[in-house]
């Protein structure tokens, strides 16, 4: 016995072939004309499917969406995370590399950006208890801002002592129960502002160049690394 996995039976890798190109075709109605373009009719069009077929993969359309929402966020976590595997840059330069895919995936992704964060962006389900495709996004950005200063600290609070609490739970969601009330602060103000410029950058507010993002963004990095470096 060599211990290897069973090999998928023919029926299986059927099954696994027909999954992505259901994935393939919706991401490319969603891509072209938004979330909203996308029903079942449309995609079974697409595939030259029959919509009974699809619904042998997904019982509803909502049931469909939602698990594009759950690759989609895992695509934004995996480019983050492939921004930061193995960079020995410093701490500023890792927070920016983090901050930069976020943004670069975004802008290729335009209405995919807005399925996660419109109408549907809250219906993400949990993976069975564990964290979530977003819960891994904002795991990454807590690591890297735990590197700065003296983050770590039990004694480094979010300046708002109501809010520790509250803010430790949160860390805990996060599976990272030891980060301090400082540093979870810190990195919710960033992830939340960074969405923000990205947001009204997605919606033209600064077409006419008379306001560069990257230098909002970039001012936001500098805050935080400020915020975690001065003294408790």
């Amino acid at each position: 016995m060599t211990g290897e996995p069973p090999k998928p039976s023919r029926r299986e890798r059927l099954r696994a072939q027909t999954l992505q190109e259901i994935e393939d075709n919706s991401f490319a109605i969603i891509d072209a004309d938004g979330v909203h373009a996308l029903s079942i009719a449309a995609l079974a069009r697409s595939m030259a499917m029959s919509a009974p077929a699809v619904y042998r993969y997904f019982p509803s359309r909502n049931a469909l969406v939602e698990h594009l929402i759950t690759l989609s966020y895992r695509q934004l976590t995996d480019a983050m995370a492939q921004a930061v595997h193995g960079s020995r840059r410093a701490t500023r330069a890792r927070i920016g590399l983090l901050v930069t895919a976020y943004r670069d995936w975004a802008l290729r992704h335009r209405r995919r950006y807005g399925m996660l964060f419109g109408e549907r962006g809250g219906d993400l389900p949990a993976d069975a208890g564990g964290p979530t495709p977003l819960d891994q996004a904002m795991a990454l950005l807590i690591d890297v801002l735990t590197a700065v200063g003296d983050g770590s600290r039990a004694d480094a609070t979010s300046g708002d002592r109501a809010l520790d609490g509250q803010l430790g739970k949160w860390a805990r969601s996060q599976e990272r129960p030891d980060t301090s009330a400082r540093v979870a602060r810190v990195a919710l103000m960033v992830w939340t502002r960074v969405h923000g410029i990205v947001s009204l950058e997605l919606t033209g507010m600064f077409d006419d160049r008379s306001i560069d993002a990257q230098r909002l963004i970039d001012l936001e990095i500098d805050d935080a690394v400020r915020a975690l470096s001065a003294p408790a």
